[in-house]
């Protein structure tokens, strides 16, 4: 062989030695970051396993060869803005996510399944349940049909599509998904498995609707004890579980045993998230409902001021998902008697609905029934005619005559023709209404 001809063979060798070596170096990195990064993820400790999840995408992308690596890492990567309450960056992971593993192994896959699970619980989180439930049904086929069963992959898809159940009021859909995969998790995990402790939550929230108290608390209870046991009790899957029983006392009317569990809810969320997260919102709208319900307005009003802050930050200072928190805001100030507060406050609520809510929307009659009921009691008679008007024909049509919110609004309005003396007013709206219940 020529000596140049060996020289190219030797360099050529050389190279393709190098890029092993490499590819090599960059997959080791890889594991090491994302092995870290998945450890930091599952103890909460989020900044940091986004950093190192960040790193592992980086070495992932060094190499062409390494897409299932690069796949998971933005999967994960994914799960973890989700917890962040970073939504954008998330879906733009599990997009880039789905592509790669469409193209590596089709789209019927079960890592193509587990993409959709993560997209699903996504949408939940900001609920959106429309979008979420065919991408939970999609993963369940697939995971069904690909994997044998009993598998704790097709669990958390029936865990997940339970809850979706559950929230949605398909409770008949619910149970059976529910109880399959807390069967596959005590079979397949131990019993006192963080897993099993999810669906007995699941399960929980599912049994308080259907009126089994005992019950219901008993699976509550079972599953904030797992998860103190397994997590820790500064894990938010601690706190989730500890807001299901917290919750289930609030609706029992048992405020002196829901108001420091949701006390406890908070702090562990401003520790874990920091203080504009989506959950941190949601124990700040429990806690100021707590207050409200036992008439301490005075303590609720900043905690709807700051969920307010979150969920403008989040959803937007005009969407309509606002206007609860406004009128409950709206609420706690004509309690206190601010009543300019309380004026302003429904009229935000009021310009959130116009903006996204159709006009025959029961929210938006509601919002309107409550600023006509504080003109009423403000004595601006004049100002809540055509407001109670609105809210009377909205919930007329949209609720029925005999429906209790109706009924009241009816009632409302009536009494405020009284006091204007519009008596020809009365007897037509008698006619029209009274004599059609």
């Amino acid at each position: 062989m020529p000596a140049s001809r060996l020289l190219q063979w030797h360099l050529g060798w050389a190279a393709a030695f190098c890029l092993v070596a490499a590819m090599l170096q960059a997959q080791e990195a890889w594991e090491r970051d994302h092995e870290a990064g998945a450890k930091a993820a599952k103890a909460a400790h989020f900044v940091e396993a986004e950093g190192l999840l960040l790193r592992s995408a980086d070495e992932a992308r060094k190499t062409a060869t390494a897409a299932p690596l690069l796949a998971r890492s933005l999967l994960d990567l994914g799960e973890v803005y989700r917890s962040e309450g970073k939504y954008a960056p998330a879906q733009s992971c599990y997009a880039e996510a789905l592509q790669i593993y469409t193209r590596q192994y089709g789209a019927d896959s079960p890592q193509a399944a587990e993409v959709l699970n993560g997209q699903a619980e996504l949408y939940k989180t900001l609920n959106d349940y429309v979008q979420a439930e065919p991408l939970l049904l999609k993963a369940l086929e697939i995971r069904q049909k690909k994997l044998s069963q009993p598998d704790l992959a097709t669990a958390q898809t029936q865990n997940d599509l339970g809850e979706l159940y559950t929230a949605t009021g398909a409770y008949d859909k619910a149970a059976p998904l529910l109880q399959t995969a807390l069967e596959t998790r005590k079979r397949l995990l131990a019993a006192d498995h963080e897993k099993v402790a999810q669906t007995l939550q699941a399960l929980a929230n599912l049994i308080k609707q259907t009126g089994k108290a005992a019950e219901a608390e008993n699976l509550f209870r079972q599953a904030v004890s797992i998860y103190g046991k397994t997590v820790g009790g500064e894990h938010p899957d601690y706190a989730n579980a500890l807001e299901g029983l917290a919750l289930f006392y609030s609706a029992r009317h048992q405020y002196d045993l829901a108001e420091p569990l949701l006390a406890r809810i908070l702090e562990i969320r401003e520790k874990v998230f920091g203080p504009d997260h989506h959950d941190v919102g949601v124990s700040l709208d429990a806690l100021g409902l707590i207050k409200f319900y036992q008439h301490h307005c005075a303590e609720a009003v900043p905690l709807y001021l700051r969920a307010l802050i979150t969920w403008g930050k989040i959803y937007g200072e005009e969407n309509p998902w606002l206007s609860a928190d406004l009128s409950n805001l709206a609420k706690c100030y004509e309690y206190i008697e601010d009543f300019a507060a309380a004026e302003f406050t429904l009229r935000r609520a009021i310009r959130n609905d116009e903006k996204g809510l159709p006009p025959d929307s029961p929210d938006l009659g509601s919002d309107l029934h409550n600023l006509g009921s504080l003109y009423f009691t403000m004595r601006h008679y004049q100002e809540a005619a055509p407001l109670l008007r609105r809210a009377l024909d909205i919930r007329t049509k949209a609720l029925g005559l005999n429906d209790r919110d109706t009924i009241q609004t009816l009632e409302t309005y009536a009494n405020l023709l009284y006091f204007l003396h519009r008596d020809a007013d009365i007897e037509m709206l008698r006619r029209k209404n009274w004599n059609r219940r």
